[in-house]
């Protein structure tokens, strides 16, 4: 699976990830920081890349637009600040549970269309 933060989650998150052996990159790497989240959302998907957000209210609608519409994602990954501290000084537990969705998901394609609750 290969993966895309949003940008309220840190590129060092994604620098952790990518030493564990995933393929993330984050909106900032990609030049796509101030970009409206459906831009982000079609980006990802035309790269075939699922989202990890912490944007929830702003995303759940955005897949229910695709869903409605006929329209595929590679996914989204919903991480809850209540849930997930998102703190530099703080990142292991996230690291460590996004690092076990992707490890049990390796598919390009096993959460398409899909959005889940880290």
């Amino acid at each position: 699976m290969r993966v895309l933060l949003d940008e309220q989650l840190s590129p060092e998150l994604a620098r952790q990830l990518q030493r564990r052996g995933h393929d993330v990159v984050s909106v900032a790497e990609e030049g796509l920081r101030g970009r409206e989240d459906a831009a982000v959302l079609t980006w990802a998907a035309i790269q075939q890349r699922v989202v990890a957000i912490n944007n929830i209210h702003d995303f759940r609608p955005l897949h229910a637009e695709y869903l409605s519409a006929g329209l595929t994602h590679y996914g989204i990954i919903l991480i809850a600040s209540t849930k997930f501290s998102l703190r530099l000084d703080a990142l292991g537990k996230v690291v460590t549970a996004l690092d076990q969705l992707l490890a049990s998901h390796p598919g390009l394609a096993d959460l398409l269309g899909r959005e889940i609750f880290l």
